[in-house]
């Protein structure tokens, strides 16, 4: 492959990559603009995440590209030596570096699911704003059916199909069953996701 080559090559990704970006700037970014705690807590687990792999990425990508053009067949000035073979400090920056990083992911992805269990009764309302212990959360029955859903209010005696509503500062408790299928409830400026199923009930606070 040619010089010329590569670099038309290079150019029609860097058009594609380009491409998806004004395709998905028309998306609404919900995940990243919660409005509920859980929501707020797991928004800030996808930056955390994303950033501690970006610290491996950026300089895996950045380095290959400098090696690439550094060591060009056409540079004669750079350092050619053909019998090289190891570097133990090297190997230590190979390895130490993303032994850190998933160990680092690896903790606060233990935290992060105990923290942000769905059957985990709510402490707060937001950060530094402790629930106040008179505070009793809303209980929700939420039944998934046929192309629809039934939101059953119990302490109020209503029901609500395929609309919802939660006062303000005040924690919820949903209970989830399926009258036949699976389903799946997702609100994103609220929580994380979480199945229905027929014969089984699963919450989420």
């Amino acid at each position: 492959m040619t010089p010329r080559s590569c670099m038309r090559m290079a150019g029609t990704k860097c058009a594609g990559v380009l491409g998806a970006g004004f395709a998905l700037s028309g998306c609404d970014l919900v995940v990243m603009n919660p409005s509920g705690d859980i929501a707020r807590q797991q928004a800030d687990l996808i930056v955390t995440s994303t950033a501690l792999m970006l610290l491996v990425i950026v300089p895996v990508i950045a380095l290959t590209l400098w090696f690439a053009w550094r060591y060009r067949a056409s540079n004669r000035a750079a350092t050619y030596a053909p019998d090289w073979d190891h570097s133990t400090k090297l190997e230590l920056v190979i390895w130490g570096a993303p032994l850190l990083i998933i160990i680092a992911l690896g903790a606060v992805t233990w935290i992060s699911t105990h923290k942000l269990d769905p059957f985990r009764p709510l402490d707060r309302i937001a950060e530094g704003r402790p629930l106040p212990a008179d505070v009793k959360p809303l209980e929700v029955y939420a039944v998934a059916m046929d192309w629809k859903w039934l939101f059953i209010y119990p302490e109020q005696g209503i029901a609500l199909v395929n609309e919802m509503a939660v006062p303000v500062d005040r924690p919820v408790n949903f209970k989830f069953t399926s009258t036949s299928v699976m389903n799946t409830f997702y609100v994103p400026a609220l929580a994380g996701m979480i199945y229905a199923m027929p014969g089984m009930q699963t919450q989420l606070h």
